[in-house]
Parts: structure tokens; sequence; C-alpha cells
């Protein structure tokens, strides 16, 4: 049997987190500051970075920079999870907006994509280098320091898309306040949601965001309160509940995908976090095959 495509190199990437990075229970230390990884370990984690960022070395320069200048600002873990979701998330809006699903580009042109609950804010930062033409917008409760450190390093490394860009991040903002507010939070039908470890109602409120304005979306859930979506992992008095925390959030997301009519969940590496499932798709296509199916029913 043939490995499978990417495979190998996700081995290769395995292999870093697991056996050269700061290690706490099977995951990369949550406590692990990029600055404080020095030696080989640094070299492979740079190199990880570099192949990650294909054709834009200049967000390694940026990434490595705020590690130096910010010491406690960027964490191992946070930027690991992060390169590897925005990683799978990127090629999704991608392919949502490729000549074969957007022919008139129209799409592509009213978009906005939404980091919701987006904490540090380097996802959305990240998609907003890669797609300098669609805006995008980090919400959260406060605007933390490393937002303002991660914005400097991608002005003082990045290149504009255009030279009339009045800087290299124009297409991006910060609002700060509750997703779950209307007047904070609005998306149009197309939009593109994107929630990495919401807690407990963030993923179904994003989900069900997304399924009533038919927008894209990729949703990492993070806790899962037992009960929450319907359905009992655990036993009171522990005679059938299921023990191993993989398998009970394995099952939450998966009935959290089923419940919304999500037919996709991808994985980013165990090795790096406990909570690597994130649930994926587009209520904007889904809508629109069932249009044309109803048509052509007429």
């Amino acid at each position: 049997m043939r490995p499978r495509k990417g495979g190998k190199r996700r081995q290769r990437f395995d292999d870093i987190f697991s056996k050269h990075l700061p290690r706490s229970a099977n995951v990369i230390d949550s406590n692990s500051m990029v600055n404080d990884i020095q030696g080989e370990p640094r070299h492979l984690l740079k190199a990880y970075v570099t192949e990650r960022c294909p054709g834009s070395l200049e967000l390694v320069d940026a990434l490595f920079w705020v590690a130096e200048h910010y010491p406690q600002q960027l964490r191992t873990k946070e930027l690991c999870e992060t390169l590897e979701s925005v990683t799978l998330i990127g090629a999704d809006i991608n392919a949502l907006l490729s000549k074969e699903n957007d022919p008139s580009g129209d799409r592509k042109r009213s978009m906005t994509i939404f980091d919701l609950a987006c904490g540090h804010g380097l996802g959305g930062m990240l998609l907003a280098y890669r797609f300098p033409s669609i805006k995008v917008v980090c919400i959260d409760k406060e605007e933390r320091p490393c937002w303002t450190s991660y914005r400097e390093a991608f002005e003082k490394f990045g290149v504009k898309a255009n030279k009339q860009d009045a800087s290299v991040t124009a297409n991006l903002t910060f609002k700060v306040g509750d997703i779950m507010s209307s007047e904070v939070f609005q998306p149009k039908n197309g939009d593109y949601l994107m929630c990495l470890h919401g807690c407990n109602e963030l993923s179904p409120f994003v989900l069900s965001t997304g399924q009533s304005y038919k927008t894209g979306f990729a949703v990492m859930p993070c806790c899962l309160r037992d009960g929450m979506l319907g359905v009992t992992t655990s036993s009171s008095n522990r005679n059938w509940g299921i023990v191993d925390d993989t398998a009970r959030y394995s099952i939450q997301v998966g009935y959290l995908a089923g419940k919304f009519g999500v037919g996709k969940v991808a994985a980013i590496s165990q090795s790096i976090t406990n909570r690597f499932l994130v649930i994926i798709g587009d209520y904007w296509s889904q809508c629109k095959e069932q249009s044309l199916k109803d048509e052509s029913k007429s």
C-alpha cells in the first residue's frame, strides 16, 4: 500500500512535535515559549515553520522576531496549532474561491473572514496575509498585547500585495466585543467563520450562525461540556462512562458535526494538542447546490 499523500511530511512534523519540543501530558507544553527553545530543537522548529509558510519566508522572520523581541508572547503550542489549523483552513477557503466554485469571483469580492473568539489573533492575521484582497475581522472580548506585537512584525517584514495599500495588513481589523452579540458580529451570505478552541457553547453557536447566514466555516471545539449537546459520555456511578478523554472528545465533536449536517471532520497532529479536530464545511455551497436541484425539478 502506498503511503498517504503528505503522510511522510506529517510524520516528520510529528517527530519534531513529539521528540524535540517541550512536552506535558503527551502534547506540547502550553507554557513553552518559542524564544526559550534553543540549539537543534530551535533549528527544527524554524525548519517546520518555514515549510508551513511556502513562498513566504518573510513570515518566518516575522514570527521569530516576535519570539525574540517579545519573549513572553509567542507560545510554542499556539504557534504550531495555529499553523496547522490555518494550513487546513486556507486550503479550504482557496478551494471555495477557485474558478470552479466561484467562476464570477463575486464571492471572493464580497467575502469577509471572521476569526471568532480569536485570542491571540495569529490565525486571522495569517489568513489576512494569505488572502490580501479579502477583509478579515478578528473578534474577542479583549485585545491581547501579542496582537499588537504580531501586527508590528507583519508590517516590519511582510510584503504589500499592492503598492497602493496603506499597510501590509490593511485588510485586517480587530473588534472588541462578544461574538454572541449581533451588534458585534453580523455575517452575511458567503462569508467564512473560523473559531479555534471555542469553549462549550461557542462552537455550536458558530455552526448555527453559519447555517443561518449560509457561510463557510471551520470550527475547532475545545471544551464540550458533557450533556451540553444532548449526548452523555459519562455516568455518575462509573459503570458505563467513557473514561478515555480522546474518545470522549471525538464522540462529542462527531456528534456536533452530525447535528449540523457537516460531512467533514479534519485533524491536526495529536502531538500538538488533545483538542485536535476541525469541523469544516460550507453552507453557502450546500444552499446553492440545493437551489440548482430544485430548479432542475421544476
